[in-house]
C-alpha cells in the first residue's frame, strides 16, 4: 500500500512540477508580471516541498518496517 502511496505522490509531484515550469514562462515572458502568477507559483513551490515530504516519511516507514522484520527474523533464529 504504501507503494501505490508514493506513486500518487510522485504523480501529483510530476503534476505540480509541470505547472511550476508553465507559471515561469508566464513569468519570464516580457511585459508585466502578473501577481497571480508568483502567488502561483510560491504555493506550487510549498505544494511541491510538501509533497517531497510526505514522500520521505513514507519511504522511512518502509525502511523502518523493512528493519523490524529483519530483526524479528533474526530473534527467530
Amino acid at each position: 500500500m504504501a507503494d501505490d502511496d508514493i506513486q500518487h505522490l510522485m504523480n501529483a509531484r510530476e503534476a505540480l512540477v509541470a505547472r511550476r515550469l508553465t507559471l515561469a514562462q508566464t513569468i519570464a515572458t516580457p511585459g508585466d508580471v502578473p501577481e497571480n502568477a508568483i502567488g502561483g507559483l510560491v504555493e506550487v513551490q510549498r505544494a511541491i516541498e510538501v509533497i517531497d515530504v510526505a514522500i520521505e516519511e513514507l519511504e522511512q516507514e518502509e525502511l523502518d518496517k523493512e528493519l523490524d522484520e529483519a530483526e524479528d527474523a533474526e530473534d527467530d533464529l
